[in-house]
């Protein structure tokens, strides 16, 4: 049995102490010294999602995944967490992750010997669209062109309306691509990420394929949906694709692929032309097909409302209207 020798000054001495199965271990010193109990160490320790984009003001929790040394799951893990900048994204309390200003941070996660990181993308919650006008970030083509003979014109009634909460009806704010028929198999048609972001959401699209919503890193208040895909494997909520990654091939050759993009949700936000917030390079790639400017591929507002057509909520449209509602392409 050890003992606090004789010889240390009895000034200094405070306990001595058992901790830990059994193992008598020996502490002298200032009476507010703590002792913690030694870390179980792990064999791994990940998080998900390992980068995503959010707004400002967002808050969640990391899924943890940590397994000891016989490779056990550790249910309910807890690691100790830092952020690489604290001024925009914080740590709670309750190892919520709060992020509270723009800006990129790295989440380190520590424990048991295992460290491991994840990447945010923090941006602002609104976008001036009135001033700034719409944002072209959508920097890859969102399908293999080459296949394709016709697009549907926003606002057009090919399809179902698709409407955003801005008061306007019965019409398709969306872009349906149609590949050529018969010569083409729809389901060979390759469908690509527009842009680098997020995966928010991957579920069933009706009975054609599914549909992808994508949070774009440069600028997260803006979601672009891509629907109706084949997808490829790993494609699936909460992880993340880089601009021009192979998402999938159509779904059917019984319904087209279509792309809606909007700055905030569908029901409260604005949806755009997926023609008005691509690149000037993608749309060199349309130009070459022969449309020769962004408003060719959208029907305005005033035009549509001048061209009314009747719908019932989002069932397809049994009438349409005299505008036309494609650009072919050469």
């Amino acid at each position: 049995m050890f003992t606090c020798r004789n010889y240390i000054s009895s000034a200094l001495l405070r306990a001595c102490v058992v901790v830990g199965f059994g193992i008598l271990t020996l502490q002298c010193g200032s009476s507010d010294e703590v002792t913690e109990p030694a870390e179980s160490p792990l064999s791994f320790l990940s998080l998900f999602p390992v980068k995503q984009a959010v707004l400002v003001g967002d808050g969640f929790y990391y899924v943890v995944t940590a397994q000891d040394t016989a490779g056990n799951d550790l249910p309910d893990f807890q690691p100790k967490y830092t952020s690489s900048d604290p001024s925009v994204v914080r740590i709670e309390g309750d190892n919520r992750i709060q992020a509270i200003d723009e800006g990129t941070v790295t989440i380190t996660a520590s424990a048991g010997g295992q460290t491991t990181q994840a990447t945010i993308y923090v941006g602002a919650k609104t976008y001036d669209l009135a001033t700034l006008g719409p944002p072209r970030i959508l920097n890859a083509n969102c399908i293999d062109l080459s296949k394709i003979e016709k697009i549907s014109r926003f606002r057009s009634t090919v399809g179902h309306s698709y409407v955003d909460g801005s008061g306007e009806t019965c019409r398709s704010m969306k872009h349906y691509f149609q590949p050529y028929y018969p010569d083409v198999d729809w389901t060979t048609v390759d469908v690509y990420a527009p842009v680098s972001g997020y995966l928010l959401a991957v579920g069933l699209d009706g009975i054609y394929g599914y549909s992808v919503l994508i949070r774009p890193r440069d600028l997260p208040v803006m979601m672009v949906q891509l629907f109706h895909i084949n997808l490829d494997p790993g494609i699936d909520t909460g992880g993340w694709v880089e601009a021009g990654d192979h998402l999938g091939r159509m779904a059917s050759s019984n319904t087209s692929f279509d792309i809606a993009v909007d700055i905030g949700s569908k029901e409260e936000g604005t949806l755009l032309s997926y023609f008005d917030t691509m690149t000037d390079e993608v749309f060199a790639e349309y130009q070459a097909r022969g449309v020769a400017t962004r408003e060719a591929a959208i029907i305005s507002k005033e035009e549509r409302d001048a061209d009314p057509v009747p719908c019932v909520g989002e069932q397809q449209f049994t009438v349409h209207g005299t505008l036309p509602d494609w650009v072919v392409l050469n």
